[in-house]
């Protein structure tokens, strides 16, 4: 009688531990399933913009420019750098930081674009941003370096 009891025991035990396995396994197998149909199909990366793409965006920064407000300060961007991946933003007039942050940035009377000309770099993936006035002061952004941006020459 209790050699029955033992064996009805054992008997459940084993089956317990049997489908706990399995569940354990779905379990797996479901988790593995969710996260490569997550992972799988994320955002793919932007293509790298061609050295032209770049320059077309640096002119037209250039025309909004001299639409806008800050026709007086003759403003020309270009694209610059060894990658030609930085927008290169120079007048001849004396700034301040104030105007340059307000440029950046978008805001006050000086943001030309929502979100600034540094939304307007990173829609275009410019890696940086520098602003050189008529005094020679440089202003930088992203991904630039004090002597890269010391040393840039516009992209032809």
């Amino acid at each position: 009688m209790f050699s029955d009891l033992r064996t009805a025991r054992h008997t459940a035990s084993r089956s317990s531990v049997a489908r706990e396995k399995v569940h354990m396994r779905l379990t797996t197998i479901a988790a593995l399933a969710l996260t490569i149909l997550y992972c799988g199909d994320g955002p793919q990366p932007r293509p790298r913009p061609t050295v032209r793409e770049h320059m077309s965006a640096a002119r037209t920064v250039t025309k909004d420019c001299a639409a806008s407000r800050l026709a007086s300060w003759n403003v020309h961007a270009s694209a610059a750098g060894t990658d030609c991946g930085i927008l290169l933003i120079e007048t001849p007039m004396i700034l301040e930081d104030s105007i340059i942050e307000a440029m950046h940035y978008g805001t006050g009377a000086y943001g030309l674009y929502a979100g600034g000309v540094n939304q307007f770099s990173r829609d275009r993936t410019f890696r940086g941003v520098a602003y050189k006035d008529g005094s020679g002061q440089l202003w930088f952004y992203g991904n630039v370096s004090r002597a890269e941006a010391e040393s840039l020459r516009p992209c032809r």
